[in-house]
């Protein structure tokens, strides 16, 4: 028998391993000079729907010969410029000082000091002869040294240096009294320095016509680049004009605004056109990259800029990475590691990104501009309509609560009330398919669903357990098929996860990885103990398929990949399962269930580590972490999501879900008295499936960094239906009662 048990519990680690090959990455190192060069061009400030009304023949050229994506511009600090540049050179998320924009040469004057001298007194060291100097380099470092996970100030740069390449930043952002150069403190290295770059006021001009009465002189910046061409290997180039005419927004008209934006849009596209026209084709590359978005889009909360790549190891297409796995999104943090990937040098300490590549799929700019439009809606829309569920979810689940102790002639309505709790998030999901740009044509939609599923399994079966047991079983089939086709439902609902916030793009999220543990615990329940009055005992048979099925779409680093969802189901089908054989779950039990699930998911994690890096999840990425900086990065990442889980506890919404939720069970194994004792012997594989929903819930909340979300919405199906089927029980109790009383 334990043969059998142990054969079960490991059986899903074997499907795993045999649903794809295991590849191994070949790193190549030729000479830098024979892979070309790479430009890094920036437009700052300036979003998809620019692009679309300028005339921009060059960037149209480089788009059909490459690709197009979204770019996330989350940074570990504020929605700013400084802190957009230090997190993209960094490769991982920090924040920036005032300083941090302060780059110089050596001979130029800074506060009536020479910023050698000054970059002198701050590191001790002077800087070479021709090297570009950022003197915000020592506070970016102590801003930054505290945090939760590996930061290296200057990656990009540094791992450039370490391997033999020659950089050059040239451009600035300046206006009249401010130092802005930004891409300083985006190429230097961990000394503070990028070896060459010309950025003082030479490269502009006067012209009264445009903001600030200064522009670009394109010509210079030619000048520049031509300068450093034969000892430049990395070329980052500021084209500020746009970003200039972003600082003058408040002092000039709208339609002048706009009037700037596009002339400076379409000088850079000049420019570009120049600068492509010296490029090898065969071995050079080129990225136009917008760090920072502008100001009114900001505001709206789209935090995605568009970033265009084309050259050697680009095709027509739409672009993606490993980070997002998405066509058309990456993130900033994928631009320093693409960089890196074209000259085959592995990411720096603390670097996150993945390499940017092509994909077969392809958008024009309208059509990018739709689905930018799109996720902003997603993004502006989720608070409001996870923050309407909680507040209904909880004002009824204490109605329910309380009517079974004070009032139970208003049993059937709240049983009802329940129905419709358990039927938003499937509603949620569905939500997708019936496009609604508004908040409130959302959330009158989702409910009207909710409802509409509620009334129809009502007038389709009146037994409790059938209707509990439908909820749960199209809940979790919803969410496995969503899965299995791509997961394109999730990544649009409320329930599912914001792309704009970027805390994931891929999978399952906590909120539904949580319904689906809850809906599959209490599904199972429920359809055993069906089976049980038609005379059919619960068979393993039955119970192994459904939760192996779980397992494998929320372990698969192609499918669900959340690891805290593969150590919660596999806690609650342990508590399920180790009943069926003995009379209570002892200690060595959970030992060997403990000890079972972290080989399974240290498995998981050399799996997909050993995938081709582009089609790793953030579980092979982790590996790789490990294997660069150290032990230490695992006990960074332990102590990041502890800490992720206090900060959540304290002020996520969903606390109130798992707390009340939580209390209504526990208030429910004491009053009414006796009441959850005589539903155990009547019901027993019903409290099997909500008791294995509970473990799964506290392994969820223990092992996630964000727990206490997936704890909160697992209890959507725990909670409710032990309320129905006391409220069930109250009310066939009454009837027996009645009908005692009657006379014969």
């Amino acid at each position: 028998m334990k043969r059998r048990i142990a054969f079960i519990l490991l059986l899903p680690m074997l499907l795993i391993l045999v649903s794809g090959q295991a590849q191994a990455d070949i790193q190549l190192k030729p000479h830098a000079s024979a892979m070309g060069k790479t430009f890094l061009v920036v437009i700052d400030r300036i979003g998809l729907s620019d692009l679309l009304h300028a005339d921009t023949p060059y960037m149209d050229f480089l788009m059909g010969k490459g690709g197009i994506a979204l770019m996330t511009t989350n940074t570990g600090g504020s929605r700013s410029q400084r802190d957009a540049y230090l997190t993209m050179g960094a490769g991982t998320r920090v924040a920036a000082s005032d300083r941090t924009p302060l780059g110089f040469h050596a001979g130029e004057v800074f506060n009536g000091n020479a910023a050698g001298d000054l970059f002198l007194q701050i590191t001790g060291v002077y800087p070479p002869e021709g090297a570009i100097i950022n003197l915000g380099f020592a506070q970016a470092v102590r801003i930054n040294s505290q945090r939760p996970y590996t930061v290296t100030i200057g990656a990009l740069g540094t791992a450039l240096r370490d391997a033999g390449l020659r950089c050059a930043v040239i451009g600035n952002c300046d206006t009249p009294g401010e130092n802005k150069r930004y891409l300083a403190s985006f190429l230097m290295d961990d000394q503070g320095l990028v070896p060459k770059g010309c950025v003082d006021k030479s490269l502009l001009i006067t012209d009264h016509r445009r903001p600030f009465g200064i522009c670009n002189d394109y010509n210079k910046l030619m000048q520049a680049v031509d300068e450093f061409w034969s000892t430049t290997d990395v070329f980052a180039i500021q084209l500020g004009d746009t970003s200039r005419a972003e600082d003058f927004r408040y002092e000039a008209t709208d339609s002048m605004n706009e009037q700037y934006k596009r002339t400076a849009l379409e000088e850079s596209d000049a420019f570009i056109g120049k600068l492509i026209q010296r490029m090898n084709w065969e071995r050079d590359r080129i990225l136009v990259v917008t760090p920072l978005g502008p100001a009114k889009e900001l505001s709206e909360n789209n935090r995605l800029t568009p970033v265009i790549m084309a050259g050697k190891g680009f095709t027509k297409g739409l672009l993606s990475s490993g980070s997002t796995k998405r066509a058309g999104i990456v993130t900033n943090l994928d631009i320093s590691a693409t960089i890196l990937s074209g000259y085959q040098i592995p990411r720096y300490g603390g670097q996150l990104g993945s390499r940017v590549f092509s994909t077969t799929e392809s958008m024009g700019i309208q059509e990018l501009l739709n689905y930018n439009q799109r996720l902003k809606e997603v993004n502006n829309q989720r608070s409001y309509l996870l923050k309407s569920y909680v507040v209904v979810l909880v004002i009824l689940l204490a109605a329910s609560l309380l009517s079974i102790f004070f009032n139970r002639k208003l049993l059937s309505l709240a049983g009802v009330f329940l129905q419709f709790i358990m039927a938003v998030p499937a509603s949620y999901l569905l939500l997708p398919l019936f496009h609604q740009t508004t908040y409130l044509g959302s959330l009158v939609l989702s409910w009207v669903l909710a409802m509409t599923v509620t009334g129809l399994i009502g007038l389709w079966k009146q037994n409790t357990f059938f209707k509990i047991g439908f909820m749960c079983a199209g809940t979790a089939i919803l969410l496995i098929v969503d899965q299995l086709t791509g997961a394109n439902l999730i990544s649009y609902s409320p329930l599912g996860y914001d792309i704009i916030s970027g805390a994931r793009f891929y999978g399952i999220g906590n909120e539904y990885m949580g319904i689906l543990i809850g809906a599959v615990c209490t599904g199972t329940g429920i359809s055993s103990e069906i089976w049980s009055k038609k005379g059919k005992p619960e068979s393993i048979w039955f119970t192994f398929p459904i939760f192996t099925v779980c397992l494998v779409v929320l372990s698969h680093p192609g499918l669900g990949a959340n690891v805290g969802g593969t150590i919660s189901i596999a806690a609650a089908f342990a508590s399920h399962l180790i009943p069926n054989w003995q009379d209570k779950i002892r200690l060595r039990h959970l030992i060997t269930v403990g000890a079972v699930t972290a080989l399974f998911v240290a498995v998981l994690f050399l799996f997909d580590n050993s995938r081709p890096v582009d089609s790793q999840s953030h579980m092979g990425q982790t590996v790789s972490l490990i294997r660069e900086n150290g032990i230490r990065e695992f006990f960074l990442i332990v102590k990041r999501k502890i800490e992720m889980n206090i900060r959540l506890f304290q002020y996520t919404i969903w606390t109130r879900v798992f707390l009340l939720s939580l209390i209504s069970i526990v208030l429910l194994l004491f009053r009414p008295v006796g009441i959850f004792r005589d539903i155990a012997k009547k019901h027993p594989y019903f409290v099997k499936g909500i008791a294995s929903g509970v473990i799964g819930c506290i392994a969820a909340l223990l092992a996630n960094d964000s727990g206490v979300v997936a704890a909160g919405t697992s209890m959507i199906f725990i909670a409710p239906p032990a309320l129905l089927v006391v409220m069930n029980h109250l009310v066939d109790r009454k009837n027996e009662l009645l009908c005692k009383k009657q006379p014969l």
